[in-house]
């Protein structure tokens, strides 16, 4: 369900940046820029993240959990690589 149409942010977007990390509107607003159009979406999106925030957080998926715990280990020597770096202006 969308819960800002201007920005086109919907309920599981708002989920998952809660499951990041975000605790405040502000943080919301910065990450999607709620509210910044027409404002209307403000107060459902208010409520919606008060009531993930007093839901107890979503399970990680056994797979990922698994790929976190134990990162893949590369044996044998390291190849050389040329370093190079880009610069966006």
């Amino acid at each position: 369900m969308y819960l800002c149409i201007c920005k086109s942010v919907s309920d599981k977007q708002v989920r998952e940046a809660v499951d990041r990390g975000a605790r405040t509107m502000g943080d919301i607003s910065a990450r999607f820029g709620i509210g910044v159009e027409c404002g209307k979406c403000l107060e459902d999106v208010r409520q919606f993240l008060d009531a993930c925030l007093l839901a107890p957080p979503a399970p990680m998926v056994a797979t990922a959990a698994a790929e976190i715990a134990s990162p893949p280990v590369k044996s044998g020597p390291v190849p050389e690589r040329a370093a190079w770096f880009a610069v966006d202006l």
